[in-house]
């Protein structure tokens, strides 16, 4: 496969460019997770809060619920005691008096149940306003650190658009042929597809390169890529030559 020297300095300024444009990339990719943690432990801030304001609301049900078993007793209680003067025998009125005694007993262990309810509904309410203040408090943080992240993926798009067009620039000047090897070499998820030669060295898998292979490098007549990883490879001091 020809090459040039020039062609080979286009592909490793085209790289450069691409390691920017990642760069920015990377940037605008970390934004969406981080925003989606934000508004995950805000939820979750509001699942809390929600879930105190429905304990507050079941035990005030329970307490309603409660209130009307007192209610009801006494009613009881009442009715029967209005009933006593209307009992022939003494059996009879010892009987209802124990009943009586029996629905104002069943009153007052019900009092005491709405007493404990009362309580749990006071814990509850002062749960329930921790919990709110600290959803408010978390939803304006999370308010400011996402104005901030949009912003900051904003000026990111925009550092991208502008880096894509010095990028493209860049691309004009590699050959279609060569454009073709380096991003067939990207395609396979390495980023890195023009590497240099280092101490004998491929720059990437680090492997022993053969003199020979070294040397067809030297050239700059055709293009080489490592055995072993099959990227580019060039030699740095040669293509600084070569632009001096």
């Amino acid at each position: 496969m020809a090459l040039t020297k020039e062609a080979l300095q286009a592909l490793v300024a085209l790289q450069s460019k691409d390691k920017h444009l990642d760069s920015i990339q990377k940037e605008i990719d970390a934004v969406p997770p981080r925003i989606a943690a934000l508004k995950a432990d805000l939820e979750g801030e509001k699942r809390h809060m929600d879930a105190a304001k429905a304990k507050i609301v079941e035990l005030e049900k329970k307490k309603k619920s409660k209130e009307l078993d007192v209610a009801a007793k006494e009613e009881a209680a009442r009715k029967h005691a209005a009933q006593l003067n209307d009992l022939k025998s003494n059996d009879a009125y010892k009987a209802m008096q124990a009943e009586i005694e029996a629905e104002k007993a069943a009153a007052g262990a019900i009092e005491t149940e709405i007493l404990q309810f009362m309580e749990e509904i006071d814990k509850a309410r002062a749960e329930e306003k921790a919990a709110t203040a600290e959803f408010k408090k978390t939803e304006e943080f999370s308010k400011k650190d996402l104005e901030r992240l949009e912003a900051e993926q904003s000026h990111a798009k925009g550092r991208f658009e502008t880096a894509k067009v010095e990028r493209d620039a860049a691309a004009a000047a590699v050959g279609a042929a060569e454009m073709k090897v380096y991003n067939h070499i990207r395609g396979r998820g390495k980023p890195d597809a023009v590497v240099p030669v280092v101490a004998g060295h491929c720059g990437s898998c680090q492997i022993n390169l053969t003199p020979g292979l070294i040397l067809e490098v030297a050239k700059l007549k055709s293009l080489v890529t490592c055995e072993s990883c099959q990227r580019i490879l060039y030699k740095p001091e040669l293509l600084a030559a070569a632009a001096a």
